[in-house]
């Protein structure tokens, strides 16, 4: 089994060529936690959803991280909040023969 966990997601990845391999079998992403974390950007979230759905692999929003930034807004999320916000996002996606 092959997943990718891409955590931190510290800049926009291409995983194009490798999901449509069909090897890769998940795709986790999470912002970095910590007193010195980098910056997450939501934008980076959402062109990964958008190549998995587009070869429907699995693809979870684990953690926003402590450094988020959305539409150009940088937010400081507290640690105990960071999974709390991935989940509440909705961004996870499983294709419904994952179901």
């Amino acid at each position: 089994h092959k997943e990718l966990i891409c955590e931190p997601l510290l800049s926009p990845i291409d995983l194009s060529a490798a999901l449509s391999s069909g090897q890769i079998e998940k795709v986790t992403v999470g912002g970095e936690s910590g007193p010195h974390a980098r910056v997450c950007d939501l934008s980076w979230i959402l062109s990964l959803r958008q190549q998995c759905i587009a070869y429907q692999v699995p693809f979870s929003f684990k953690q926003t991280g402590a450094c988020f930034r959305k539409n150009g807004r940088l937010y400081r999320v507290p640690r105990k909040e960071q999974h709390a916000q991935a989940k509440k996002s909705g961004l996870s996606f499983q294709p419904r023969e994952h179901v």
